[in-house]
């Protein structure tokens, strides 16, 4: 690759946005959403989380799937699912029914963030590859931060089943913009037996070494973003952290055009620890820290993807088992860090956020050492 496709790169992070948004046009609406199916706030939260699911069982076996079709085949089919879903959820069906959809909603979701990492290294140079995976890694983040800006308006303007439209509508707007862009790719052989599939990806260390530490990073990210400001009664921290944070994803890109990822990565984790030791004595801006140094790690682990994996089909791979460990951590992160404050308060926070960056700083450790001789 001679010259990086800056405009792709820029299609599909809006992309990666509006996959991001599959979780935020329902957490955004919680009050509208239960309102419409005659339940509390609490009854209808299960919609947000059931599109993860899919990602938690099916990972690894999405990043096998996507490089038997081909990156390119797999992301066309999933916005064009992601589409239909969306559409179909705007005409408002009873509860079971949304629910459904709500799952199916997961498998274009899961499509579409394992088959663009692969997508975008491709189309970047070797310079330039950290930075365009590291601008990746900010497509979560981001996508609810404008979402919260865009959602309002939109229900404003025709309620919950025009934010639900226009989802859709977007998916099929990029769906025609891609169209010709995307790069044609050859297809890996597909394994049917899931056990050996799990196994092949997890007992390779280049393959399993970036989703190794991210897994760390979504233990305690959603969960401190939640409960940190409310341990600590400072409410403004809800807008500053996450804004922190996807600054230090975006320079993590660039420390790795000069700094192995999983260097980078061990920095995070252990400015994490120590920070947390920071607020822990009640030390200035040890929040805005803690979330700077986190965000250092989803940077360097997506840089990490092409960095430690050569060839497309492990990069898909690798970007198949980052999804499903980013997704065992943001579903066992809250719940876990919900029983530390309601059992030790602030202090149980803050213990679990550094021992999580302590262990994931050491299996990071251990695997760079090992794979010494694959890289360095």
């Amino acid at each position: 690759m001679e010259r990086t496709r800056w405009g792709l790169v820029a299609l599909l992070f809006v992309m990666g946005m509006f996959a991001a948004a599959q979780f935020g046009k329902v957490s955004l609406t919680l009050n509208e959403h239960a309102a419409v199916f005659d339940r509390s706030p609490t009854g209808v939260a299960l919609f947000v989380s059931l599109v993860g699911l899919v990602g938690l069982f099916c990972g690894a076996a999405a990043g096998a799937i996507v490089a038997w079709l081909s990156p390119r085949t797999s992301l066309l089919i999933g916005l064009v699912l992601s589409a239909a879903v969306s559409l179909a959820q705007s005409f408002l069906p009873p509860a079971e029914v949304y629910a459904a959809l709500r799952m199916l909603e997961g498998v274009p979701h899961l499509t579409l963030v394992v088959a663009a990492p692969p997508i975008m290294a491709m189309i970047a140079t070797d310079c330039d590859r950290p930075v365009v995976m590291s601008i990746w890694a900010m497509f979560f983040g981001l996508s609810f931060a404008l979402s919260a800006l865009i959602v309002p308006t939109l229900l404003e303007w025709g309620g919950l089943p025009l934010v639900l439209r226009a989802h859709g509508i977007g998916f099929l707007v990029l769906l025609v913009l891609l169209w010709r862009q995307l790069p044609r790719t050859g297809r890996a052989a597909l394994s049917l037996n899931i056990i050996r599939l799990h196994r092949d990806i997890y007992t390779s260390l280049p393959i399993v070494a970036p989703g190794a530490g991210f897994v760390f990073y979504t233990v305690t990210y959603i969960a401190l973003l939640t409960y940190l400001p409310l341990a600590l009664e400072r409410p403004e921290l809800f807008v500053r952290l996450p804004l922190v944070s996807l600054c230090s994803t975006l320079l993590a890109g660039y420390v790795c055009r000069s700094v192995a990822p999983d260097r980078v990565a061990v920095v995070g984790f252990l400015g994490g620890a120590l920070a947390s030791i920071g607020i822990g004595i009640g030390l200035p801006l040890s929040p805005d820290l803690a979330f700077f140094f986190l965000g250092l790690v989803p940077g360097a682990s997506f840089a990490a993807i092409p960095f430690f994996n050569a060839g497309l089909a492990d990069r898909t791979r690798s970007t198949g088992a980052i999804a499903q460990l980013g997704n065992l951590g943001t579903v066992s992160g809250t719940p876990i860090f919900a029983g530390l404050l309601a059992g030790f308060g602030l202090p149980g926070i803050l213990l679990g956020l550094a021992s999580f960056c302590l262990a994931g700083a050491g299996v990071l450790l251990l695997i760079g050492r090992s794979l010494v001789d694959h890289k360095r």
